[in-house]
């Protein structure tokens, strides 16, 4: 039984690392603009088939902690559907980075 825990594990680290580049190259495209809405986001990673938006919400949530995003309108009541997000200038140095060496994580 181990195996199967630590390849269940390896698959949902993969996903939260790619989700979480999925986001950050998202909002790259949207850099020199304006702020992504949740729901955009939310629309950017379709593709990636997430399970709800809760995955979105805490890689978001995450990806604001360590500043690689900055939320624009965070006022405490804000509902998190409701929030819109801007890649900070290391973030997009992240972006850059995985775009000419894709072995970095985010």
């Amino acid at each position: 039984g181990d195996s199967n825990v630590s390849s269940y594990e390896e698959a949902r680290a993969r996903m939260i690392k790619q989700t979480r580049r999925e986001i950050l190259s998202a909002l790259a495209l949207m850099y020199e603009s304006q702020p992504m809405g949740f729901v955009q986001v939310c629309a950017a990673l379709t593709h990636l088939e997430l399970p709800d938006e809760s995955y979105v919400k805490k890689d978001l949530t995450y990806l604001c902690e360590k500043v690689d995003v900055r939320g624009v309108n965070e006022g405490l009541m804000t509902p998190g559907h409701e929030r819109f997000y801007k890649l900070t200038a290391s973030g997009k140095d992240i972006v850059d980075r995985i775009d000419v060496d894709a072995t970095l994580e985010p």
